[in-house]
C-alpha cells in the first residue's frame, strides 16, 4: 500500500503595524501586526525535524481586506527560508480569486475562522491528499514521529466504522493539558461561566480513561491538532457562520454526517501562545460575547438538524461532556448569557442591553443556520468537482514557494 499523501496546514492571522492602528473587519484571538516576525517561523522550524514526507500548506488571514497584498508578501518573505526543507505552498487573499475563478462551487473565503479552516481543507483535497492535519501558528511539534501516528489511523478501520479523523491534546509550556482554575467552576451555576469546567471534564475523560488501542472515540478537538481523512473532507466542512469555536463544530458537523472523530492523547503539539493584539486585547467581555453568539447557535443548528432530518438522530453521549450541555433544546441560552455578562462584565451595559444582543443572536442564529445546510451542499459538489481538476492544481502549484 503506498504511503498515505499527509499535509499539514497552517493559519497565520495579520492585522495592522504595531502603533500605527486601523479597522479590523476580522477578528482573531492574536493576530500579528505587519511589522513584526510572529511565531509562524517557530513553528514551521519545528516541521524539520518529522521523520515522514509531507507537504505544508500555510494560509495566510489578514484582518482588513485592505492589507491583503500586505499580508501576502510578509508571509511570503517569512517562508523563502524554508522552501527547500520540505515543499511548501501560500494561499492568502492575494490568490483567492484565481482559486475561486477554477471552481464550480467558488465559496472560498478567508474572513472568519471557518472559512479559513475550509481554505485548509480545499487546496489540500485538490492535490490528492490523503489526510491533512491543522497545526495552528503559534505551536510547535516536539514529536518526530508525530506524522507516524496520524498515518496509522486516520482514514483507516477502527472498531465497527472508519476513523474519520483526529485529535491530540495541547500541552502548554509546563507540559499541563487542563485549563488552569477550572476545577475551581464545579459548583458555578451560569453555563457559560462554568465553560471552562466542561472542557477540562472533556479533556480529562480522553487523557486519563481507557485508551487501549491508542486512540479513543471522541468529540473533543483542537483545531491546531487535528486531522481529516480524505473521505472526511470531501462530505464535511467547517461552518463559516460559527464566530469561534469551529473545531468542536466541525466534530459536530462530521456527526451529522455519520463520521465519528477519535483522540489520540499521544498525538500532543506544544502551544505556545503570544499575547493577545488588537482590539479583543482591551476587550475582555468579547470572547463571552462570542460564547454566547456561538452556543446559540449551535443549539439552533442541531435543532434545524433535527427537524430536517429526523431519520438520522445524533448520539448525544457522543457531546458530552463538551459541548452537549449547551446544545439541549431544553436549556435556556439566552437568560444565561444575560446573567453571565451581567455578572462578569457589568460595564458592558453601557454600550448596549445584553437582553439586545441575546435578541439579536438568536435571529441571527436562525437565518445562519438554514444558510449553514445549503453551505454544506455548495461544498459537497464543490469537493466532487475538484477531485480532478487540472486547472485548480496548476493554480494552487503555482502557489509553491520557491517557484518560478
Amino acid at each position: 500500500m503506498p504511503e498515505k499523501d499527509v499535509w499539514i496546514a497552517v493559519p497565520t492571522y495579520w492585522t495592522h503595524p504595531a502603533g500605527v492602528g486601523g479597522d479590523e473587519l476580522t477578528i482573531f484571538d492574536h493576530p500579528t501586526p505587519l511589522d513584526a516576525a510572529g511565531t509562524l517561523g517557530r513553528t514551521l522550524d519545528s516541521f524539520r525535524n518529522l521523520d515522514c514526507d509531507f507537504h505544508v500548506l500555510v494560509v495566510a488571514a489578514a484582518a482588513h481586506p485592505d492589507l491583503g497584498e500586505a499580508v501576502h508578501e510578509r508571509v511570503a518573505a517569512l517562508l523563502k527560508p524554508f522552501a527547500g526543507a520540505f515543499p511548501l505552498s501560500l494561499a492568502s487573499p492575494a490568490v483567492l480569486d484565481a482559486l475561486n475563478g477554477a471552481l464550480p462551487e467558488p465559496i472560498l473565503r478567508l474572513d472568519s475562522y471557518g472559512n479559513i479552516r475550509n481554505v485548509q481543507l480545499a487546496v489540500p483535497f485538490a492535490m490528492g491528499a490523503d489526510a491533512v492535519v491543522g497545526i495552528d501558528d503559534d505551536e510547535v511539534i516536539e514529536d518526530r514521529g508525530y506524522l507516524a501516528k496520524v498515518r496509522r489511523y486516520v482514514g483507516e478501520p477502527h472498531g465497527d466504522g472508519v476513523v474519520g479523523g483526529m485529535a491530540g491534546p495541547y500541552f502548554d509550556r509546563t507540559g499541563a493539558y487542563q485549563l488552569p482554575g477550572a476545577a475551581d467552576l464545579v459548583d458555578v451555576a451560569n453555563i457559560f461561566i462554568k465553560k471552562n469546567y466542561f472542557m477540562n471534564e472533556a479533556l480529562k475523560r480522553v487523557m486519563e480513561g481507557p485508551c487501549p488501542d491508542g486512540i479513543v472515540r471522541s468529540n473533543v478537538a483542537f483545531g491546531g491538532n487535528m486531522c481529516m481523512a480524505r473521505g472526511t473532507i470531501a462530505r464535511v466542512c467547517h461552518d463559516p457562520y460559527i464566530p469561534r469555536g469551529e473545531d468542536y463544530d466541525y466534530v459536530l458537523n462530521a456527526a451529522m454526517e455519520g463520521i465519528l472523530f477519535y483522540f489520540q492523547p499521544a498525538m500532543g503539539i506544544v502551544h505556545l501562545p503570544p499575547d493577545a493584539t488588537g482590539p479583543q486585547a482591551a476587550d475582555k467581555a468579547s470572547k463571552m460575547i462570542a460564547d454566547i453568539r456561538r452556543f446559540i447557535y449551535m443549539q439552533e443548528k442541531v435543532r434545524a438538524y433535527t427537524e430536517r432530518f429526523p431519520d438520522r438522530p445524533l448520539d448525544r453521549d457522543y457531546l458530552y461532556p463538551y459541548p452537549g450541555p449547551y446544545l439541549e433544546p431544553n436549556v435556556d441560552l439566552q437568560s444565561a448569557g444575560v446573567r453571565a455578562l451581567d455578572e462578569l462584565y457589568p460595564e458592558y451595559r453601557r454600550q448596549r442591553a445584553p437582553e439586545d444582543l441575546v435578541a439579536e443572536a438568536t435571529e441571527t442564529a436562525r437565518r445562519e443556520a438554514a444558510a449553514f445546510f445549503d453551505y454544506r451542499e455548495h461544498w459537497k459538489r464543490m469537493t466532487a468537482a475538484i477531485d480532478d481538476s487540472p486547472a485548480l492544481r496548476r493554480i494552487i502549484e503555482g502557489m509553491r514557494i520557491g517557484c518560478a
